[in-house]
């Protein structure tokens, strides 16, 4: 009898963690090419905005420079999501979004507005630390969506998953940058 309980316990402590799961593969299976297209043509968005925003506020060269390269990088995928929805028959829908999609579509824009509150090296050392966490959340969500969609949305993910590995390593080398900065200079050794 004791071991039921216990088992019980467990499994009812368990339960938010599995359902957490079984949604997330649920969402992942529902993945359809007109849902990715929409989630990439938002992101693109976001993330220039986010660039333009590090080469307003950003006090380091590396933040600065990191901007310029969000900019460019997915003003250029943008085009590229936008020419493989033609390719593959669909367009930017908002109401193909999940409700999950959505929350973290508000949670990011959440955390870009805190980020315009920030200056110096907290707001390079924050935007750093943010772009990297995003930039590997949609890493691992495309490499997942890949399984669900069309060729002409997986040439598109294939195309533009070392771009956001690039981004993900700018974001970390910044953020380490930044953190160096915060900390301020390191003694250097006493030369004898």
């Amino acid at each position: 009898m004791k071991l039921n309980a216990q088992t019980l316990a467990l499994a009812l402590a368990l339960s938010p963690a599995l359902t957490f799961a079984a949604q997330k593969q649920a969402e992942d299976a529902n993945m359809t090419d007109e849902r990715l297209v929409t989630i990439l043509h938002d992101t693109n968005k976001e993330e220039i905005a986010a660039g333009r925003l590090a080469q307003k506020k950003g006090s380091s060269v590396d933040i600065k420079s990191f901007g310029e390269k969000l900019v460019a990088d997915h003003t250029r995928s943008d085009q590229e999501v936008m020419a493989a929805a033609t390719r593959a028959g669909v367009k930017p829908n908002p109401s193909s979004l999940s409700a999950h999609d959505k929350e973290m579509m508000q949670t990011d824009k959440k955390k870009m507005d805190q980020m315009e509150r920030l200056s110096g090296s907290e707001f390079d050392k924050a935007f750093a630390q943010e772009m990297s966490r995003d930039h590997d959340h949609m890493l691992s969500m495309l490499r997942d969506a890949k399984k669900h969609v069309s060729a002409p949305i997986k040439e598109l993910v294939d195309n533009t998953i070392p771009v956001l590995e690039q981004h993900k390593d700018l974001a970390d080398k910044a953020g380490k940058s930044a953190d160096r900065a915060t900390r301020g200079r390191e003694p250097q050794p006493i030369k004898r």
